[in-house]
């Protein structure tokens, strides 16, 4: 079959959506030689980022004069009262004429909707599972999710989920056959992986005093940074064990809050705020850091557990739906609500070196489970097992 696979954006600010997409691309492009199927890539922007990556897939890009005319053609449509959704945009046209026998669309907010078998992936349904967090519900934002979600899944011809509890949960809240959702587990990240410098460089003027913890996390609510905080007040006051705190990821609207609470706790010289950093420095603040903690609310997978692993770093993750599938025995997982939980998780690997080094090696084999490779040779069969229902039509 002539696979479409469509990036809605990549750009390393986007965060695990950027790692995502990226390593998916990364691993079919790497590994298409396993399979029959042929792979067209598609971008509405991103396409010369696309080709400095050094993809080895035909792609499709959409010229700058090709734009400007359907902007034109909506601007005429729109003073005649002509729909915008019945113009097809010039990639749509791409599509079409690529005659492409089914789209792999890699971010779960895209879809043209066109008369082509598509795959969507899914990360998570916490619009449904916590609709408080205001991140899936503000400003409208749980209306777009349900309405998009609603009208795409349904459609789907597979739905791409990493484990058994986000099956569970897509059959749940949309009634999608088990037989059409398909389980593909994300791929640790290439750079973890298939790293080998040792001394990597800490970011500059970053020079830890104490050994830190480590949150590579985009500063959303959902993300924990309170239940963080307070489970390091309570190590300095319960257990007189002082850890710095280091956190990366860009600002979503709730940094100032974080940093406001982290000064009321008396810890704001314990916490180091480092914005987004480059990939070694990322390396880097893995390899020194005595653990990572990642005690975020959402699931059903996240990625920075399995950069950990790759790289030798200890994990305290909480225990959301699917973490246990997810991660194993390689992470000891808490209870994100509980800050006794998590300040006693990091008492337990500092009190136990052969646990802690018990869960480095599990957790590196777990890395090395989940490799692009698995990833590709998996959505590979997946593509076999729906070619023989798409043979039946032109």
């Amino acid at each position: 079959m002539k696979i479409g696979l469509f990036s809605g954006s990549l750009r390393p600010e986007e965060g695990g959506g950027y790692t995502i997409e990226k390593e998916i691309i990364s691993s079919i492009s790497q590994y298409k030689d396993l399979t029959h199927h042929e792979f067209v890539l598609f971008s509405w922007f991103d396409m010369p980022q696309l080709r400095r990556m050094g993809f080895e897939i035909k792609n499709i890009d959409i010229s700058i004069s090709e734009k400007i005319n359907y902007k034109l053609s909506e601007q005429i449509a729109k003073l005649r009262g002509s729909r915008k959704k019945d113009l097809l945009n010039p990639l749509q046209k791409r599509i079409l004429r690529e005659e492409i026998d089914a789209i792999f669309y890699l971010s779960p907010w895209e879809n043209f909707f066109l008369d082509i078998p598509y795959f969507s992936m899914v990360w998570d349904l916490q619009h449904r599972l916590q609709p408080y967090f205001p991140e899936v519900s503000a400003k409208g934002e749980w209306a777009k999710r349900e309405k998009f979600y609603s009208a795409n899944l349904p459609q789907a011809s597979r739905v791409i989920i990493g484990n058994e509890a986000g099956r569970e949960e897509i059959h749940q809240f949309y009634h999608i056959p088990k037989e059409r959702i398909f389980l593909i587990p994300h791929p640790t990240p290439a750079f973890a992986l298939e790293h080998t410098d040792p001394k990597p460089p800490l970011p500059q003027g970053f020079i830890p005093q104490r050994p830190y913890l480590f949150y590579p996390a985009q500063f959303w609510a959902h993300k924990n940074h309170i239940g963080l905080l307070n489970a390091l007040h309570l190590l300095k006051r319960d257990f007189q064990q002082e850890f710095d705190l280091v956190l990366v990821g860009s600002d979503k609207g709730n940094q100032s809050f974080v940093m406001q609470k982290a000064k009321s706790l008396g810890l704001a010289h314990q916490v180091h705020c480092l914005g987004f950093v480059s990939t070694q420095h990322l390396i880097a603040l893995y390899q020194n850091a005595f653990a990572l903690t990642y005690v975020t609310y959402f699931g059903p997978e996240n990625l920075p557990p399995l950069e950990a692993f790759a790289l030798g770093c200890a994990v305290i993750a909480s225990k959301v739906a699917g973490a246990e599938e997810q991660l194993g025995e390689g992470a000891i997982l808490v209870n994100p609500s509980s800050p006794q939980e998590i300040a006693q998780a990091v008492i337990t690997l500092a009190n136990d070196e052969n646990l802690k080094n018990e869960l480095i090696s599990k957790g590196k084999k777990i890395a090395q489970e989940r490799s692009g490779k698995a990833f590709a040779l998996k959505f590979f069969t997946m593509l076999d097992e729906f070619e023989p229902l798409r043979s039946c039509w032109r």
